[in-house]
């Protein structure tokens, strides 16, 4: 850094916040950011983030680990949480645990050896320990998409069950009746959320939700098994005139086996899903969908890291924040009579 600022004739303060992301923050000039990058380039030089560490006692990376990084939401929320930490002078290490507790445990252990200053987590189950860990070892962390019973942590956590509510009641104004929920086993917050939303919803109506029009698939499954297993299901249930998808990957694959089935949507059956993705956006008619505002999520996210990262003494003052989904109508839910009447 002092060579770069002796040969540009700038400060060495200037220079290190060029570095450390903080120019726009520092309000420095874009020629002069522009003038140090291009230096930087042209010499060859790296920031010896070991030095760093030692002098700041930061090493500037945070851990993300989630779900399934190939996943529509965890794929978007890791975009924009990667851009937001890189404006910040941080970079991101990030992978996926496939909701399997020893995979998210080696993950953090991982993490930590790498020094990281935060993680932010989507937690799996049995991960209650783990975190508890972290707070004693003072590391700070944020939760996303669901919360880990019996912990006092920050989070960033979508209102599921207002979502599955507001879903469930779209489509009883427009008169459907006989439901089929399809979700994959899971005792997560945000799973368990959106099942009771869809039940209470259907309560509230004076409608009981049996048994019999619900799905529950085991995480995992192949996508050929999770396809045939709905297929089964709608064929065993051909009384259900709409379906309800937990999750956008299982909404994707539902609407294949409906096609198998030789069914379409809504002249059919009418489908709505929780999460919104680009293929529901495209298909015709488009899904009906609650969508998460990711944008929102992964901002609000990274933003309570960093101010627990740069703020030691509020690390035990947890911050939550609870985001509302937004119901996007779109062509696969119709009123019923519309539907009769273009049949």
């Amino acid at each position: 850094m002092k060579d770069i600022a002796r040969e540009l004739n700038i400060s060495i303060t200037t220079v290190s916040f060029v570095v450390n992301g903080k120019s726009e923050q520092k309000n420095i000039s874009a020629a002069t950011v522009k003038k140090v990058k291009n230096l930087i380039e042209k010499r060859g030089f790296k920031p010896n983030s070991v030095a760093r560490m030692l002098r700041t006692g930061k090493s500037k990376t945070i851990g993300l680990i989630v779900e399934d990084i190939s996943n529509y939401f965890f794929g978007s929320v890791a975009k924009i949480i990667e851009r937001e930490a890189h404006k910040n002078g941080y970079n991101i290490f990030f992978s996926s645990t496939e909701n399997n507790f020893n995979t998210a445990r080696d993950l953090i252990a991982k993490m930590k050896n790498s020094s990281v200053d935060g993680f932010v987590i989507t937690a799996t189950k049995g991960l209650r320990s783990e975190m508890i860990k972290l707070k004693r070892e003072n590391i700070p962390f944020v939760l996303i998409d669901r919360l880990v019973p019996g912990i006092k942590a920050s989070y960033v956590i979508l209102d599921n069950y207002h979502g599955a509510v507001e879903l469930t009641k779209h489509l009883l104004r427009n008169g459907y009746s006989k439901i089929g929920f399809i979700s994959i086993i899971s005792d997560m917050s945000q799973m368990v959320d959106r099942k009771k939303g869809v039940v209470d919803a259907l309560k509230d109506a004076h409608i009981t939700m049996t048994e019999q029009a619900m799905l529950e698939i085991p995480f995992g499954e192949t996508n050929e098994h999770i396809i045939n297993a709905i297929k089964d299901f709608i064929t065993g249930n051909p009384d259900l005139d709409a379906l309800f998808f937990a999750t956008n990957y299982l909404g994707v694959f539902g609407i294949e086996a409906l096609q198998r089935n030789n069914l379409k949507i809504p002249s059919d059956i009418a489908v709505v899903c929780f999460d919104d993705n680009d293929i529901f956006r495209l298909l015709t008619p488009s899904i009906t969908v609650a969508a998460q505002p990711i944008d929102e999520i992964a901002t609000h996210s990274i933003e309570i890291l960093l101010h627990m990262i740069n703020n030691d003494r509020e690390q035990n003052k947890p911050i939550g924040t609870i985001i509302s989904p937004t119901i996007i109508v779109r062509g696969s839910s119709p009123p019923k009579t519309d539907v009769k009447m273009v049949g």
